[in-house]
C-alpha cells in the first residue's frame, strides 16, 4: 500500500473540481450481512478526478414519473428544477479505478424503505445512478506527529480510505463502532496503526465509541483528529478535543454522518 500512497499522494493536495456523472451499476458486492458495495462505471469515469480520503459526492433521485432530458448534463439538472427537485444522499467514495472508468460506494443498509441503502440494497447491473462530486476532501500532512481516527460503520468507507493514504511512517489511533463483529471489515494498518474495533451488541449506538474515544491519552505534538458518527456523538467529541483539549479546531475534521431519530441515508 506504500506504492498506491506515493503515487496518490498528489490527489488530496489540491481541490479537483466537481461535475455531474451519469452512471450505471456494473455490480454489487456483500461485505457484511449490513454493507454492500456498489461499483458503477461509466466512460465520464476514466476522467474522474479523485480528492482522496473522506471524499463524497450526492446521489440523485428523482421520482419515478420525472422524464429525464438525454444527454442529462448539470444545465438540464438546472432547468428541470422547477418541475423535478431531486432528493439528495451523500456517500463517500470509497476507490477509483479511472482505467476502467469505474468507482465503488459502500453503503450500509438500514432497511429496504431507506431512499439510498432501499435502492442499493436492489441495486443490479446495468441501473442508472446520477450523482455529483467530489467534495473536498480532508488532507493529509505528512509533517501531522500522529492521528486520531473514529467513527462507526457510516465511517467505514472514508476510515478505510484515508488508513490507505495515510503518508508513509504516520502513527494513528483507530476506533471503529459496528453492530457486531460480522460488520467488522480488512483495513490497511501500517506500521504505526493501532485499531480498536467497538461491537455494540444491542448497546445505543455512538455509547461504546464516546466512551473509548473521550477516555484516550492524547500524544504530545499537533497531531489532528478526524471522526464521523451519529451528530450527538461528533458533537460531544468536538467539545471534548476543542475545549477539554485544546486542540485548534483547524485540526479537528468532526462531521456528523447521521442524526438520531431521523433517515440513516446519511
Amino acid at each position: 500500500m506504500g506504492a498506491l500512497t506515493a503515487v496518490r499522494e498528489d490527489r488530496f493536495q489540491c481541490r479537483r473540481p466537481a461535475r455531474l456523472y451519469v452512471t450505471r451499476v456494473r455490480r454489487t458486492e456483500q461485505l457484511t450481512p449490513r454493507m454492500v458495495r456498489v461499483t458503477f462505471g461509466s466512460e465520464d469515469l476514466s476522467a474522474f478526478l479523485s480528492n482522496g480520503t473522506d471524499q463524497h459526492v450526492a446521489l440523485y433521485f428523482y421520482e419515478p414519473w420525472v422524464d429525464l432530458p438525454r444527454p442529462f448534463t448539470t444545465e438540464a439538472a438546472r432547468e428541470l428544477l422547477p418541475v423535478a427537485r431531486p432528493r439528495l444522499r451523500r456517500y463517500t467514495i470509497r476507490a477509483d479505478r479511472p482505467e476502467l472508468g469505474e468507482v465503488d460506494m459502500d453503503f450500509v443498509l438500514h432497511g429496504g424503505d431507506q431512499l439510498a441503502s432501499g435502492w442499493a440494497a436492489r441495486a443490479k447491473p446495468g441501473d442508472e445512478s446520477i450523482w455529483y462530486g467530489p467534495s473536498p476532501a480532508n488532507p493529509l500532512d505528512p509533517e501531522t506527529p500522529w492521528w486520531l481516527l473514529f467513527g462507526d460503520e457510516t465511517a467505514l468507507p472514508a476510515l478505510a480510505a484515508s488508513l490507505e493514504q495515510l503518508p508513509p511512517g504516520s502513527r494513528a489511533r483507530v476506533f471503529v463502532e459496528v453492530a457486531d463483529a460480522e460488520e467488522q471489515l480488512p483495513l490497511y494498518t501500517g506500521s504505526g496503526t493501532e485499531i480498536t474495533w467497538l461491537h455494540r451488541n444491542g448497546r445505543p449506538a455512538g455509547s461504546l465509541l464516546h466512551k473509548a474515544v473521550s477516555a484516550l491519552s492524547l500524544p504530545p505534538g499537533p497531531g489532528r483528529v478526524w471522526g464521523a458518527a451519529e451528530r450527538g456523538v461528533t458533537g460531544a467529541l468536538r467539545e471534548h478535543f476543542v475545549r477539554g483539549h485544546g486542540i485548534p479546531r483547524d485540526r479537528t475534521r468532526l462531521t456528523p454522518y447521521w442524526t438520531a431519530g431521523h433517515s440513516q441515508d446519511g
